[in-house]
């Protein structure tokens, strides 16, 4: 269940920060995408956003410290996206340092976004161990 948990939130991200920075590069650029093009990074996000949940898994082994366990999920997902980036020809439209820095800020938004519901979990978890000991 884990898993697949993991692959849902994975493939909504994606798709959610593949819209708005697709929406982003047509307004900049003033360009129109064609339905086929649209579907191509469409079905791109996905699969990198499955891949990405899955990734994230690593999150889960203890054996490994956190600052280890972050480098290799960050390279992993950067090696993914640079990849998912060749096949959507990401690069023809922006540079691989846009991407990269696009990367960045969304892997650094979703973190935020994770350790803020992670912390309000904890608080949630500590006021009923304190209402158990009342």
């Amino acid at each position: 269940m884990r898993i697949l948990s993991m692959m849902i939130i994975g493939l909504l991200i994606s798709l959610s920060s593949s819209y708005i920075l697709v929406t982003l590069s047509i307004v900049s650029k003033n360009t129109v995408v064609t339905g086929p093009e649209l579907l191509e990074q469409i079905m791109i996000a996905a699969i990198l956003g499955i891949v990405i949940g899955l990734l994230s898994l690593i999150f889960e082994l203890e054996r490994l410290l956190f600052t280890i366990q972050l480098t290799l999920h960050f390279s992993a997902v950067t090696l993914c996206v640079f990849t998912a980036g060749y096949f959507g020809r990401w690069f023809e439209h922006s540079s691989i340092f846009y991407v990269f820095i696009s990367e960045v800020i969304i892997y650094f938004i979703v973190w935020c976004i994770l350790y803020v519901l992670q912390k309000i979990d904890i608080q949630e978890i500590n006021n009923a161990i304190q209402k158990r000991k009342n």
